[in-house]
């Protein structure tokens, strides 16, 4: 009895199987008006299961030669109430494919019209239900992002499966289905290189016949908060229908905040790109972007009306088994230039002005230039002010332990000083004492008594000497402190700053410091930093005994006139 049931499942799943690929093979291709209402000449067309089709249109990226070239872009919108998540930011675009005519510029592929019911429908739903239906036109919604991926993963397999050769290629890699990046959603929804550096940086792509006629927002003269068939209205300059507006679209990847230029380093929740049915029209960008939670509050995923999506064709980077050597080599360049470059940004933006055609492109950089000349100005200033007082601080330190070796020598002085005349007062009341031993009477008594007295006088004496002997003894360590500070200054200039600079700015110190007279050392100690910075700089460090010799020995030599470094 079970060998019979399971024979006759067996029967019941091969006669839907074979029916299904029957109905499928039997059904009549979708007409134009179901999949892509507005053929353009240079639309790319993939197959859908189902007998459906899904159009494409090309982003070109123009780029340089070179295996790392890419396209420099500025995305977003500069606004107080959006600049947390949507400021100004510089990304990088290089589309994987080239096109029929070896010149064209290289690009990627987005999605012509937002995914429709009918289309998610023909890559979904097994078996094939009966396509296309009325109402099928309209783009699918209520959709979670990992359904929006599944849709791609599904799409890529069926089209590597059974259309291999319809996928674009480059050598022997094929084109794969995923959801766009934001910079490409967004790059593609500006007009990319359609349009003109002005246009693209606008708050929408040029409109020439008003919003109305491009986009559905929220309002009865729009949307009037229905989902409209794709393709209903006017395309952006590339060909992309219904971009902004109608539904939001999932992108692939998550949710960052714009930290003044660039993204922020926590990755949040999915985003959803363009704006909707029940966006308002004061409100539609092409900047807008909006985090979502994966889940909904009941633990769900989250599924919403006013988002759907649409895909983008991609491929690997490294296609072939000498894409790796290639890449290599041309990051070696890229770094080589890059280092050259870096020396000097002002020659770099002049490459930049020559190189480029935009006309408010090449006055926004002769601008930038014009800033940069001044701010180098401000720069070196600051810098010139900063290395004379790093230079006089020093200078004053320096004289510091120039005092210091001198205040020690005198205290020492002063102590043996102090111990002479101690050990004379002590050797008075030892005679007075031996005087009185050989006399009587009064004479003894008083020659006593001044035994004692000059005994008395001993004890401040000897403490005078004890605190002069200790002051000279604290000196050597206070220089070592001394030393210690005015060498980490020394070697933080000779070690960033340029020998002939230092030079320079030593000698305009030396002549504002000359003139004080209430400071004597101070030149000569400030000559000797000089010389000292500008050995370090040439990779000839003093070390803390050098130092406090050659200050020690400036109360003894006169210094040299200053001369610029070699």
């Amino acid at each position: 009895m079970n060998h019979h049931v399971c024979r006759s499942v067996s029967l019941a799943i091969w006669f839907v199987l074979t029916a299904s690929a029957a109905f499928a093979q039997t059904q009549a291709r979708w007409p134009n008006e179901a999949w892509n209402p507005r053929p353009l000449p240079d639309d790319l067309v993939l197959p859908l299961p189902c007998n459906g089709a899904i159009a494409f249109r090309p982003v070109p990226t123009p780029v340089g030669s070179g295996n790392l070239s890419d396209r420099p872009a500025v995305l977003g919108q500069a606004d107080p109430e959006t600049d947390y998540s949507e400021y100004l930011r510089q990304t990088f675009l290089l589309g994987p494919f080239q096109g029929a005519d070896p010149s064209a510029p290289p690009r990627y592929y987005l999605g012509k019209y937002e995914v429709t019911q009918d289309q998610y429908s023909a890559v979904t739903t097994t078996p094939c239900p009966a396509l296309p239906s009325a109402g099928g036109r309209v783009p699918r919604s209520d959709i979670a992002w990992h359904e929006a991926v599944d849709f791609t993963v599904k799409l890529s397999t069926w089209l590597t499966r059974n259309a291999r050769d319809s996928l674009p290629t480059h050598d022997d890699a094929r084109a794969f289905v995923r959801l766009p990046t934001e910079d490409e959603w967004e790059f593609a929804a500006r007009g990319g290189a359609a349009v003109s550096e002005a246009d693209f940086s606008a708050r929408t792509f040029p409109m020439p016949e008003g919003l109305q006629r491009y986009a559905w927002f929220q309002g009865s003269r729009s949307a009037d908060n229905r989902l409209r068939p794709v393709g209903s209205l006017e395309p952006n300059p590339l060909g992309l229908f219904d971009i902004l507006g109608n539904v939001s679209e999932w992108v692939l990847d998550p949710y960052r905040l714009n930290k003044v230029g660039r993204p922020h380093g926590q990755a949040g929740g999915l985003v959803a790109r363009g704006g909707d049915l029940r966006t308002p029209e004061s409100q539609i960008r092409s900047s807008l972007r909006v985090e979502l939670p994966p889940m909904n509050r009941e633990g769900e995923p989250l599924r919403l009306r006013n988002v759907g999506f649409r895909p983008a064709l991609a491929m690997v980077a490294t296609y072939s088994d000498q894409r790796p050597a290639a890449l290599r080599e041309a990051f070696r360049q890229e770094a080589d230039a890059r280092s050259a470059a870096a020396d000097d940004p002002a020659k770099l933006l002049e490459v930049l002005r020559n190189d480029t055609q935009d006309p408010a492109l090449r006055q926004g950089i002769t601008r930038i230039e014009g800033a940069l000349r001044a701010e180098t100005r401000a720069r070196k200033d600051q810098e010139g002010q900063t290395l004379r007082a790093q230079i006089e601080a020093a200078g004053f330190i320096g004289r510091q332990i120039i005092v210091a070796n001198g205040f020690g020598k005198v205290m020492s002085i002063m102590a043996n000083q102090q111990g002479d005349a101690l050990a004379m007062q002590v050797a008075l009341a030892d005679a007075q004492n031996r005087l009185a031993d050989v006399v009587r009477g009064e004479v003894q008594a008083k020659l006593r008594e001044l035994a004692d007295k000059t005994r008395d006088t001993d004890r401040p004496l000897r403490r005078g000497q004890e605190l002069l002997a200790t002051a000279a003894a604290a000196q050597p360590e206070r220089i070592r402190d001394l030393a210690a500070v005015y060498l980490g200054i020394v070697l933080s200039v000779g070690r960033t700053a340029d020998r002939l600079r230092i030079a320079d700015e030593g000698n305009v110190v030396l002549q504002q410091v000359r003139g004080r007279a209430q400071l004597p050392m101070l030149p000569e100690a400030i000559h000797l930093v000089v010389r000292h910075m500008v050995e370090t700089s040439g990779g000839r460090p003093p070390g803390a005994e050098e130092v406090v010799k050659a200050l020690i020995a400036l109360s003894d030599v006169p210094a040299p006139a200053p001369t610029r470094g070699r």
